[in-house]
């Protein structure tokens, strides 16, 4: 008995690694297909309460769905030119920036080295002989957001399958319902409706801590007296996006900024000091308050679907990598089968003493 047992779970085991294998593989290469679709999706959803709304007024499925969109793109563009001006202005006003930041880097350095001789800190060697630049990092951030080939039919292939997929949303919401046998048909219906509800949940709170974040980094920013600060702090706030690093990331930028542009050495310190407490409050008070509530999903789990999405789809991979390991485990907890792997990946299970006794028992 106990042999047959172990060859079926060897078995079951085989059979998901190649499935693990073969969709880890799909997935790789169908990736400018698979991504453009998944971002579509959730913009779908995003737009769903909107267009419904809209719908009451306006008849025409096709009017309504393009007024939901402008609505959000109406914003999107205003930002995007404004950002577009502002980083125009930092690049055409930074003709000597290498000097510029060498000469920053140096004098914290010197500074540095007064408070704390014993560190002995030099340029050449904590640089490894390189200088750093701000303007090809801008430039990339231009370039990339607006100039790549590959963003735009990217952005157009999103526009146009979340175009489609609110269209025809009633009928792919009965497709996937009518695959399961007719008792199953509430229940399916109630974890789409909890899938719904927790994209849209995810992407709100999201907004939420971009908005949040932009107005305390353009803030602080200003108070410790750095040019451009709303710029700087709205860029930190998008970047909040990436979760765990997008925050500290946005700092890095007005530090190298502020290296070759402040007036004093204690400016640069101050960004770094700022953006440090700030990672710490949005990591541990303002994201868990805002989106960990629909969100719930441990660290570890959360880590390795950043790595896992990210070295297959690169950016868009890690932007999407929490709100798809959500659903994920929203679809293993509502099959008896899989309940175990849902719990394994919520956020409180150091908390749920016995709980994998309890599911093995029931």
């Amino acid at each position: 008995m106990t042999k047959s047992h172990a060859s079926i779970d060897i078995q079951k085991i085989a059979y998901s690694l190649i499935v693990v294998i073969c969709l880890g593989w799909l997935l790789h290469i169908g990736s400018s297909l698979i991504v453009p679709f998944v971002f579509a999706i959730m913009l779908a959803v995003l737009l769903f309460p909107i267009e419904k709304r809209i719908s009451k007024y306006i008849k025409w499925k096709s009017i309504s769905i393009l007024i939901s969109f402008l609505t959000l793109v109406i914003p999107l563009l205003i930002i995007t030119t404004l950002f577009s001006f502002q980083l125009i202005s930092i690049i055409d006003s930074l003709p000597s920036i290498n000097e510029s930041m060498q000469q920053g880097f140096d004098r914290l350095l010197n500074k540095t080295n007064q408070a704390l001789p014993f560190l002995n800190l030099d340029a050449e060697s904590l640089l490894g002989g390189s200088q750093t630049d701000l303007e090809q990092p801008l430039k990339f951030i231009g370039q990339g957001l607006v100039s790549t080939s590959g963003f735009i039919a990217a952005f157009g292939m999103t526009i146009l399958y979340t175009f489609f997929l609110l269209y025809y949303r009633r009928s792919f919401k009965n497709f996937i319902v009518f695959q399961f046998e007719k008792s199953a048909r509430p229940d399916i219906r109630e974890t789409l409706s909890e899938i719904k509800e927790t994209i849209q949940a995810y992407i709100r709170g999201l907004g939420i801590v971009i908005v949040l974040l932009s107005v305390f980094n353009s803030i602080g920013l200003s108070i410790i007296g750095i040019d451009y600060a709303i710029f700087w702090g709205v860029l930190a706030g998008l970047l909040a996006i990436i979760p765990f690093i997008g925050t500290l990331m946005g700092g890095m930028l007005p530090f190298i900024y502020a290296l070759s542009s402040a007036d004093a050495t204690w400016q640069p310190v101050a960004v770094v000091i700022y953006y440090v407490i700030i990672q710490q409050i949005e990591g541990n008070f303002i994201t868990p308050k805002v989106v960990g509530g629909k969100v719930d999903i441990n660290p570890l789990f959360a880590i390795m679907s950043l790595v896992f999405f990210g070295s297959y789809w690169g950016l868009g991979g890690i932007v999407l990598a929490l709100p798809i390991i959500s659903v994920i485990k929203i679809i293993l907890s509502n099959f008896e089968s899989t309940l175990p792997y849902a719990t394994l990946m919520s956020s409180d299970i150091s908390n749920k003493k016995g709980i994998f006794k309890k599911i093995a028992d029931a």
